[in-house]
């Protein structure tokens, strides 16, 4: 038998419930307006220190303020007091340069210098394409003058003034290693690709690669050195990143794709444990011995693919302890600028978060600081020869 609830018990079930949703929702409307005000309070007070400040500046500093400056220094200041090293505001023209920079770009003419013991100016490389090289100046060559600047006797100041705008032009005076004739040039300014990695062929058929920074460029110029070595027959590879700092992990993913397993290996970490997948890897991969030259100089980016390459693909780590860097860095564009913010922890799927404590190496190699000879790469290269001749009887 079905229970009958009278009409006015029913109204007053309506109004009770009614009555308990307008207080739960006035509790949590007080709540959030309280919140707000709260938050409204602290920014007016802000702005009443900054306006106080300001008023101070602009009736008592001796010359004029130069207003953008001072913007851009207040924006400065107030991403240097969150206290995080790695989290920066950029201007307008610091951010172009901060973005030309990661992504291995530069404006130059290609050439690297060394300054001798006889203080002569040596040029030591020049890029291949680069203005210097159509230019007709050459490795070994001397440089005399930049823009009427004695390299000799104030080097960095004529250094600096090889930089420029592009698509302009820097007077040069050379003198010539084979023949030793002097001659004026003017070379054009250009984008120019930073070279970050070097490789060559070691013996018993060792694959050599030497990355320095983690650039854009950097996965193309890695891939092609790859692939030279292993068409001349590579066994096996040692990479180096000693006295790597990182860079950008967009590059990172492209250059150990092709080596690792598939699946999602490395994960970013927010302020609330949320994971983001940052390194991920399709099917295709390359077994072969690996091994990682690291020292305490191997930061962020290296330290994570010396990280993924032991995890993955079973290389081995030789040297010193890393510098423990497992934090990583977004740039966000503003409307005038921009701002770098640590904003995340990374790990890989097999080893926790090394931020702060580096990682070990499997085979500790010490360089020593009078050392005239390479003797981490020459136990990389045992090392290396032994993984190789385990790995043809396997």
């Amino acid at each position: 038998m079905k229970k009958q609830i009278s009409l006015g018990l029913a109204f007053s079930l309506i109004a009770l419930t009614a009555s308990v949703t307008f207080i739960l929702t006035l509790s949590f409307s007080r709540t959030v307006f309280h919140k707000e005000l709260s938050e409204l309070e602290q920014m007016a007070d802000k702005y009443d220190r900054l306006k106080e400040l300001d008023q101070t500046v602009q009736r008592e500093f001796y010359t004029d303020v130069p207003e953008d400056d001072v913007i851009d220094g207040m924006l400065a200041g107030y991403i240097s007091g969150l206290g995080d090293q790695y989290s920066v505001y950029r201007s307008e023209k610091e951010l172009t340069a901060y973005h030309d920079t990661t992504a291995g770009v530069y404006v130059g003419i290609g050439i690297t210098v060394q300054k001798q013991d006889d203080n002569s100016i040596l040029i030591t490389s020049v890029t291949e394409g680069g203005s210097a090289e159509k230019a007709g100046i050459k490795a070994g060559d001397f440089l005399l003058e930049v823009e009427g600047i004695n390299a000799t006797e104030h080097y960095e100041e004529a250094v600096k003034a090889v930089a420029g705008e592009v698509d302009t032009y820097v007077s040069l005076r050379i003198k010539r290693g084979d023949t030793g004739i002097e001659q004026s040039l003017s070379v054009k300014r250009a984008h120019l690709d930073e070279i970050t990695v070097h490789s060559k062929m070691l013996d018993n058929q060792i694959g050599y690669i030497r990355i320095s920074k983690f650039r854009t460029v950097t996965a193309e110029q890695f891939e092609t050195a790859r692939k030279e070595l292993l068409n001349e027959g590579a066994k096996g590879f040692i990479f180096d990143v000693r006295s790597n700092g990182g860079g950008v992990l967009s590059a990172l993913e492209k250059m150990v794709d092709p080596i690792l397993p598939e699946g999602e290996l490395a994960f970013a970490y927010n302020k609330k444990g949320e994971a983001t997948t940052i390194l991920k890897s399709d099917k295709n991969e390359m077994i072969m011995p690996y091994l990682v030259l690291v020292n305490e100089g191997s930061a962020s980016a290296s330290e994570l693919f010396a990280c993924v390459l032991r995890d993955y693909a079973g290389a081995k780590l030789i040297g010193t302890k890393t510098f423990g860097k497992g934090i990583m860095q977004t740039t966000f564009d503003l409307s005038s600028g921009g701002v770098t913010l640590t904003t995340a922890t990374y790990a890989t799927g097999k080893t926790p978060c090394y931020h702060g404590v580096g990682l070990e190496p499997d085979i500790l190699s010490e360089l020593a600081e009078d050392a005239t000879e390479d003797t981490q790469l020459a136990d990389a290269e045992a090392e290396m020869n032994a993984m190789i001749a385990a790995d043809a009887a396997a």
